[in-house]
């Protein structure tokens, strides 16, 4: 149960009208793959019922109401379960130092769609626990998107302190301050351009000269950066270690004390869960829909894969090598194919291959 008394299972089924989708995600978790014909062939098989009953089933999940069979049926409700979603994360989540990190970013799938997501970062990957879908190619702003999916997380994160990070391509004062009224603390990235006042000694520095100043090193302090309609006082962190090409010039609301710029370093993790998205696991780039309300739906089924995946209930891992080989996804996956298959109560039945003539045709050699 999460702290509001509500299992995350019943909460996503509850969103989703039945078991459907919480047999969905089960089945691209195991079958590394999204594809619809892997996950209903394999639903089948654990299932024992006919193919196409199962694959029609999955289909009307992921429909619109108009779509769907006969009447009355409902549509997946994805943003209502973003919430229980999170609340599921905080429920599991062990930190140290009592810190929870999201980032935002967005990704493309060739021309097809944008994927606007917020995600938690753990163990070198990231779980998708809020997003919004729009065609790749469709001209708008993505201020009303990104406030949405803020307003659908706040007040689900329980005790811990929430860092926010996010690229320069993202920054606007909007969102700095949207954050902070979540009661959560931006680390926003921004670029070498503009300049900002140093409270403390009242001296004015662009930032391409701050960071020139700092390479090699690190600097921290409370200012006022940009001007007019734009100005924002906050704590400045500029970080041009040796290794990088361009220095990270961070603004959060945090005192400069109880922060450190090299926490930035985190969001990097959100590139690696792109990839469990996509070719790293669950393959999702060889999708073909192109209807952006069904992708957001599917994402809710790789959300809960991803999340399913890191979460190995009384199992313990081996002792994690210095470099992992695989991603923490990865072994996840092959540790619960290796428990299933450990617990079967029936021996495997002895198989032949089927039959295969020979073809009287070109197209009977070819299908």
């Amino acid at each position: 149960m999460d702290r509001d008394g509500v299992k995350p299972t019943t909460a996503f089924d509850a969103a989703s009208g039945s078991g459907v989708g919480s047999a969905y995600s089960f089945a691209v978790m195991l079958t590394q793959s999204s594809g619809i014909s892997h996950v209903s062939y394999f639903l089948a098989c654990l299932l024992r019922q006919r193919e196409n009953t199962v694959r029609q089933r999955l289909r009307e999940w992921l429909y619109d109401a108009q779509d769907k069979r006969g009447r009355g049926g409902e549509p997946v409700a994805v943003e209502q379960s973003f919430a229980a979603l999170l609340r599921w994360v905080v429920r599991l989540w062990q930190s140290v130092d009592g810190d929870l990190v999201l980032a935002l970013d967005a990704t493309t799938l060739r021309q097809t769609f944008t994927v606007l997501s917020v995600s938690v970062l753990v163990g070198r990957t990231a779980i998708p626990v809020a997003w919004a879908i729009v065609p790749a190619t469709q001209a708008g702003a993505w201020k009303p998107h990104w406030r949405r999916l803020l307003r659908s997380l706040k007040g689900s994160t329980g005790h811990y302190r929430v860092l926010v990070t996010a690229d320069r391509g993202l920054y606007a004062r909007w969102l700095f301050k949207d954050i902070v009224a979540c009661g959560w603390h931006p680390l926003l990235r921004i670029s070498a351009i503009g300049s900002c006042l140093v409270c403390e000694t009242g001296q004015r520095w662009s930032l391409a000269a701050l960071s020139r100043q700092v390479r090699g090193g690190w600097w921290h302090g409370s200012v006022v950066c940009f001007s007019a309609k734009a100005t924002l006082r906050c704590t400045l962190l500029v970080l041009w270690d040796e290794r990088q090409k361009d220095a990270w010039i961070l603004l959060t609301d945090c005192p400069s004390q109880t922060v450190s710029p090299t926490w930035y370093g985190l969001r990097m993790w959100k590139e690696a869960g792109f990839k469990t998205l996509k070719s790293g696991a669950f393959h999702w780039q060889r999708t073909r829909m192109t209807d952006p309300a069904r992708a957001e739906r599917l994402w809710l089924v790789l959300a809960l894969a991803t999340l399913g995946s890191l979460t190995l209930a009384d199992f313990q891992f081996p002792r994690l090598p210095h470099y992992p080989r695989l991603s923490l996804v990865k072994r996840g996956i092959l540790f619960r194919l290796a428990a299933a298959i450990n617990t079967l109560r029936f021996l495997f039945p002895l198989c032949t291959f089927p039959l295969c003539p020979l073809p009287h045709s070109l197209n009977s050699s070819l299908y």
